[in-house]
Formats: C-alpha cells, sequence, structure tokens
C-alpha cells in the first residue's frame, strides 16, 4: 500500500479544495496504481456542489495479471486498498483502468482530448474495472469514448 501524500506540482495552485480533500481523506493506494487522474466536478470541470462526489480513476500497471488469470480480484483488491482506506464523507467515485490495448494510456496524461494520442479511435480502448449502483466487474463494450472524460487531470504518478 502507498499512502498519497505528494501530489503533481501544479495541483494545489489548480485545485486547493480537491487537494485539501485528497490529504484529508488518507487517499491510500494499492503498490500496482501507477497514475490517479481525477475527473468531474471536483477536478478542472469545477461548479462542485458540497454534496458532490470525487471521481478518481487509478491507472494500473498489469504485470503478470492478464485476462484469465485472477485479473478481476485483482482488480477488486486494487479498489479495495482505496476504499478500505478512505476517511471522507465525501463519496469516492473510483474506476480502476488498465491498458488493454498496448498504447500506453497517453490519454490520461492530458488534459483535454487529443485525437492524435488515441490510435484506436477513443471508444471502448482501455480496460475499466468499477463497482457502481449493483454492477461489479470489467465494463466492456459500454461505449466509453475517450473524449468525454476531459477535463482531466493527473494528480499523482508513480516516479
Amino acid at each position: 500500500m502507498i499512502k498519497v501524500t505528494e501530489f503533481e506540482e501544479q495541483i494545489p495552485s489548480l485545485l486547493p479544495v480537491t487537494l485539501a480533500l485528497l490529504k484529508s481523506a488518507n487517499l491510500t493506494i494499492h503498490d500496482q496504481v501507477r497514475q490517479i487522474t481525477v475527473h468531474g466536478s471536483r477536478g478542472l470541470a469545477g461548479c462542485y456542489r458540497p454534496d458532490s462526489d470525487i471521481d478518481l480513476c487509478l491507472i494500473v500497471d498489469m504485470g503478470r495479471h492478464l485476462p484469465g488469470s485472477g485479473l478481476e480480484s485483482f482488480l477488486q483488491s486494487v479498489l479495495e486498498t482505496t476504499i478500505i482506506n478512505w476517511r471522507s464523507s465525501t463519496s469516492l467515485d473510483l474506476a480502476i483502468v488498465f491498458d488493454s490495448r498496448h498504447c500506453g494510456l497517453k490519454c490520461f496524461g492530458l488534459i483535454a482530448f487529443d485525437p492524435q494520442a488515441c490510435p484506436e479511435g477513443g471508444a471502448d480502448c482501455f480496460g475499466l474495472y468499477k463497482t457502481q449502483s449493483g454492477f461489479k466487474g470489467i465494463v466492456t463494450d459500454a461505449g466509453v469514448k475517450v473524449k468525454l472524460m476531459y477535463p482531466c487531470i493527473t494528480i499523482w504518478k508513480r516516479r
């Protein structure tokens, strides 16, 4: 487990309230998380309400975890690491993202959509694991479009 205490250098000036929330919430991640992005109203989109959740993507290194070899249990353990350690009344909307097309997920390092960074066209081009509204598992063929996830910003990256 990694307790996230240091954030990307632009985060204090761009998202001071979100940063304070993350620091007080005991943001803790699985060892295989390599990057965290924030999306939605507590990110660069702004205009959050006091009862708004925080939308985070935990981008993981797959390592030995390939489809059919315990992938879902691995992704669930990544999710649970953060959920179990979360200490805030602000709801956490987590997505676990993994590279399923060997593109390097460059799109998650950008603030705005760039079609040149997405050789697959940007629809269902990355692996996604969520638990929400009674659903638990890998999201497939849902029509998830990369350009709709913006604006997003990397708040932490493994060095």
